[in-house]
């Protein structure tokens, strides 16, 4: 392959905490750029998203997507507000649609927020996308794989192929099928890191866990978020050295909010 045609996709952490009020973190985000998506997307949106979006130096007038694993407020809390942003800042008119993808549940508290708020209608095109497990979305330069995972409520991982790049995104789930299959091969596998090795917990992942399916898929390298005091307040080498425990041996990075990453397909940057 040419070198001059190996595009990279720009991924920073809006929000690398949970529902747990940190004064570093703010809950689950993510801004993601291909090249052939100029508007980027917004994957989770969490409270305080929007703020960290203009820290990255992002615009939220000009995002082309948002993808919601599920209807938890620490992953879904800002979309409500976007809405609000996107129709009533002072000289600003969106005309162009808005894509919103997400299980069914997503969509009913959508509509519901939208119908007990009426002047949130949105005054732009708003489409939104339900997804199901085991659906594939094909779009002009990037695909889309969905799994649902398994958590208190309906939850969907995230698979995209976008510019040659396998990007994952586990959302919230304790190890199964799902993310285990969507993983496989990924670039960069973003996953939670909820809890020390020591403390499994129903529907969330253990930093042991995490590496654990990053080998098992040969995940390229590991993008470790959605961390729990006990998790965040241990010191680097504590962290990694539970989830070296699991025999990975590829690149770990603990999330930290407005790190910026450039995933490039199948090699590292040189």
């Amino acid at each position: 392959m040419n070198p001059e045609s190996i595009h990279s996709v720009s991924v920073t952490v809006l929000g690398s905490g949970t529902c747990v009020p940190l004064p570093d973190r703010y809950p689950s985000s993510y801004f993601i750029r291909p090249s052939v998506v100029p508007g980027g997307w917004l994957v989770d949106i969490g409270p305080g998203a929007l703020k960290r979006l203009a820290q990255a130096g992002g615009s939220y007038k000009e995002i082309d997507s948002v993808f919601v694993s599920h209807i938890h407020p620490d992953h879904i809390g800002s979309l409500l507000f976007f809405l609000e942003a996107l129709n009533y800042t002072p000289d600003f008119s969106r005309s162009k649609p808005l894509f919103i993808y997400g299980s069914k549940e997503v969509e009913e508290y959508l509509q519901l927020n939208l119908e007990l708020t009426l002047p949130l209608r949105p005054d732009f095109p708003l489409d939104f996308i339900v997804l199901r497990d085991k659906m594939v979305v094909n779009q002009e330069g990037w695909t889309l794989k969905v799994r649902e995972l398994k958590h208190s409520t309906t939850t969907l991982g995230f698979r995209w192929d976008v510019e040659g790049c396998i990007l994952v995104y586990g959302a919230d789930t304790e190890p199964c099928v799902g993310i285990s299959e969507l993983a496989e091969g990924a670039d960069l596998l973003i996953l939670e890191s909820s809890f020390a090795q020591d403390n499994p917990t129903p529907g969330h992942l253990t930093t042991f866990q995490a590496g654990k399916i990053a080998k098992e898929s040969s995940a390229k390298k590991l993008l470790l978020s959605h961390l729990y005091p006990e998790v965040a307040e241990m010191t680097e080498r504590e962290r990694e050295s539970e989830v070296r425990a699991s025999g990975y041996k590829g690149e770990i990075i603990f999330a930290e909010d407005l790190m910026r990453l450039d995933v490039f397909p199948g090699r590292e940057k040189k």
